[in-house]
């Protein structure tokens, strides 16, 4: 088969037509869907193994003078699991739509386990939401880290600061866009063959697009939510990279302002931020780009053909490539790893540079 033309569809034609785009051809959208299938089930059941132990290790094999570790590292694990959970479930493909001049946008098909259309389109918005609290997880550790060094350590104020930027900014992005999803019963109606490509058999999806001819309030709503929601999405971009650079320089600074820092602390903070550096770019590589140029790129037009198809399957691999991050770069792991307990290097850290302020 020619993927070519696939990989790069063709140029919009000359005058007020373009190139009509529904999905893949039907030839092609079941291997597509097993891709999905068997991607999202060996990379969940992947990120589920490991990531287990990891919480098992932090919450049992590891001795610290205090639970946050246990308590950030555990809830974030948590999290990642739920999500390879959900793309086991659900195993979403996401491909683009053009119809002429008068639509063009993203449709997110539930390739996975198949239940009521309603209860489908649930779990697909509930993996949406679990892969959109990836792309916050970093800045929450930075923050975390920055309180421990640069602070008195992290408390209830810290965690509710979290807890509720954590919801205004998932009500912004993947709630808005989740809600502005929901296809209408002309979507189905037009749209649900396509869907069905994938798998053969009746599927549920979701349908967004900034190109939606507005014919009511809902239509209109719909619009302004979906606008609302790519704004936030690659806002959170920015200010992830902003506040990870802010916190890098503070946390480096109050080291080297420490008079009783020693050279093994300096050599410590360094491998610290080297692991929190790559907890950063394994959600930029793997989730936010895939997820602007898949997600967001066919909702105004701009991706279209094969690629939009596949590169969501980075999503999956995101949790397994961070997990395996923190075994080979945290010492500390390792050793619980292989049956050695060790004192919390954090801790270390927080207090030689608490003991410098008294």
């Amino acid at each position: 088969m020619n993927f070519e033309k696939f990989l790069f569809p063709p140029p919009p034609l000359p005058g007020n037509r373009t190139s009509m785009q529904l999905g893949p051809p039907s030839e092609l959208a079941p291997v597509i869907q097993r891709y999905h299938f068997y991607n999202d089930l060996i990379a969940g059941i992947l990120s589920i193994t490991i990531g287990s132990l990891l919480i098992f290790l932090v919450t049992t094999r590891i001795s610290t003078p205090t639970r946050l570790f246990k308590k950030v590292q555990a809830i974030s694990k948590c999290t990642e699991i739920l999500f390879s959970a959900s793309y086991i479930l659900t195993a979403p493909v996401f491909t683009s739509i053009v119809m002429n001049d008068t639509f063009s946008g993203l449709m997110i098909v539930n390739t996975g386990w198949q239940f009521n259309f309603h209860f489908s389109q649930i779990f697909l918005s509930a993996a949406l939401f679990l892969l959109t609290e990836q792309i916050f997880l970093a800045p929450w550790h930075y923050y975390i880290r920055y309180a421990q060094v640069c602070r008195k350590g992290a408390g209830c104020i810290d965690v509710s600061i979290i807890v509720v930027l954590n919801i205004i900014l998932q009500i912004l992005t993947s709630m808005n866009l989740c809600y502005a999803a929901l296809p209408t019963s002309e979507d189905i109606q037009l749209l649900q063959e396509i869907a069905n490509k994938f798998t053969l058999s009746y599927s549920a999806f979701l349908l967004l697009s900034y190109k939606k001819e507005v014919d009511s309030v809902a239509d209109s709503v719909d619009k302004v939510l979906s606008i609302i929601s790519a704004v936030s999405y690659v806002s959170s971009l920015v200010f992830s990279i902003f506040l990870m650079i802010f916190f890098t320089i503070k946390m480096n600074l109050k080291i080297r302002e420490s008079t009783n820092t020693s050279s093994n602390l300096l050599e410590l903070q360094r491998k610290l931020n080297r692991l929190l550096l790559a907890q950063f770019f394994s959600p930029l590589i793997f989730i936010q780009v895939p997820f602007y140029y898949s997600v967001l790129g066919p909702i105004v037009g701009l991706s279209q053909g094969l690629v939009t198809d596949l590169f969501p399957l980075l999503f999956a691999w995101s949790p397994v490539f961070n997990t395996f991050l923190i075994f080979i770069l945290n010492s500390e792991i390792r050793s619980a790893l292989i049956g050695k307990q060790r004192t919390s290097t954090t801790s270390d850290a927080r207090r030689s540079v608490g003991g410098n302020q008294n």
